[in-house]
């Protein structure tokens, strides 16, 4: 599709190009049951019953604004790198120019604070929470970018670079949960939540960022290659030891998230089970016959158990009612 467009195309053709390429629909889509199970349980620990409403919405419009924003910046951050070995993207062709990618960050940082001072009536905890996942998160964003030596010594550790992400995924739920919880304050138990969200950021940045066994191009960025040091790289066992690893703690923690909030039904407790077996049979098919192909089976499985744990979270949270 890319290559028939140019620069006298249409605008919007051209930003959708760069959607698909950058962030595609089916990345928003898996965005919604996180923000749900998350709205959802900060409504139940405010001793509210769940319901979808105006809020709820609005609140997903922001979320998906907000990554979108921090999407916009990382381009503008990695544009040295991405032009020398990714030229044939869409923001490096010039369809999309780096002017207007910065428009769009605003916009959707604009988005993001209005809609939750609407949530609040007026600057409040959600106000206060969009501000500590804005200091947590783009602080990082904005160090590589100022400082390029900084930014490049943490883009070659990869795993360190994982986590100055997990603040960002961590804070982001409360900021979440409070919208659930409007004008109420969302207790101590929120951080049964955050734990798994943290736990989720990494299960996610691993499985994203293990490599296509088809793909042997130095430049490509994954958790797979073979590494001297653990900061740099997983190494193949390693990332399915970690993947699967994550992927049994973050079930765990949504039985507890379940339970907190009273809908740990007996049917959501064995589908979350049922769940976490994709990753660990992809590990066993792994010991047995351990290659590419088989480490991003299980990054994939651990993907998808997530997406599926969090649905049948939101369902349960649902049913609640």
């Amino acid at each position: 599709m890319t290559t028939t467009i140019s620069t006298e195309s249409p605008f919007a053709l051209r930003l959708l190009a760069y959607s698909n390429e950058r962030f595609p629909a089916w990345q928003v889509a898996a965005q919604l049951p996180m923000f749900l199970a998350a709205f959802l349980f900060g409504q139940a620990i405010t001793d509210q019953e769940p319901a979808l409403r105006a809020a709820t919405w609005a609140g997903f419009a922001a979320f998906v604004a907000y990554t979108l924003m921090v999407r916009c910046i990382d381009d503008n951050k990695d544009a040295a790198h991405d032009a020398e070995h990714y030229p044939e993207r869409v923001l490096q062709r010039g369809l999309v120019t780096f002017t207007q990618l910065r428009v769009i960050a605003v916009l959707c940082l604009v988005v993001s604070v209005a809609v939750s001072i609407w949530i609040d009536g007026g600057p409040g905890r959600v106000t206060l929470w969009w501000v500590v996942i804005f200091v947590t998160n783009n602080l990082v964003q904005f160090v590589q970018v100022k400082w390029a030596a900084i930014g490049a010594w943490l883009e070659s550790r990869r795993v360190l670079l994982a986590l100055s992400v997990v603040p960002f995924w961590g804070f982001g739920s409360v900021w979440i949960a409070q919208m659930g919880g409007g004008d109420r304050l969302v207790p101590a138990a929120v951080w049964w939540l955050v734990a798994l969200w943290c736990v989720a950021a990494l299960l996610l940045e691993i499985a994203r960022k293990s490599r296509t066994p088809g793909d042997d191009r130095p430049t490509v960025v994954d958790y797979t290659k073979a590494a001297g040091s653990w900061t740099r790289s997983l190494g193949l066992a390693g990332t399915v030891a970690v993947l699967v690893a994550l992927a049994v703690v973050a079930t765990v923690l949504e039985v507890v998230v379940l339970h907190t909030a009273g809908a740990d039904a007996r049917w959501a407790i064995i589908a979350l089970g049922v769940t976490a077996l994709l990753p660990i049979g992809a590990a066993v098919r792994f010991l047995v016959q351990p290659d590419r192909f088989r480490v991003k089976d299980v990054a994939e499985m651990s993907a998808g158990m997530w997406l599926i744990g969090q649905i049948v979270s939101a369902a349960a949270l649902l049913a609640v009612i």
